[in-house]
């Protein structure tokens, strides 16, 4: 089996770069983790009589900031990385 390599979508030179941002927290999945989190994770620690792991909490928290820019965003380009890693 032969691997493929895609190359990545361009936009003509010159021409203006259309970019729409992910909406997570217009999801489902995103308002049940918001509403009920901090019940879920409070009720656990009870049942278990300990506090949960802080990687837990901090997971949950990491999802609900994940894909919002008030809580910052990167960008990174990598125009030549095709190039160098398929010769």
């Amino acid at each position: 089996m032969q691997a493929t390599v895609q190359q990545p979508h361009r936009a003509p030179a010159g021409a203006p770069v259309h970019y729409e941002g992910h909406r997570p927290e217009k999801t489902t999945l995103y308002r049940r983790v918001q509403q009920h989190a901090a019940t879920c994770l409070a009720e656990t620690e009870a049942a278990a009589g300990a506090d949960l792991a802080q990687f837990v909490k901090g997971e949950s928290d990491a999802f609900l900031e994940c894909g919002i820019l008030a809580h910052g965003f990167l960008r990174l380009a990598a125009d030549n990385y095709l190039e160098r890693s398929s010769g």
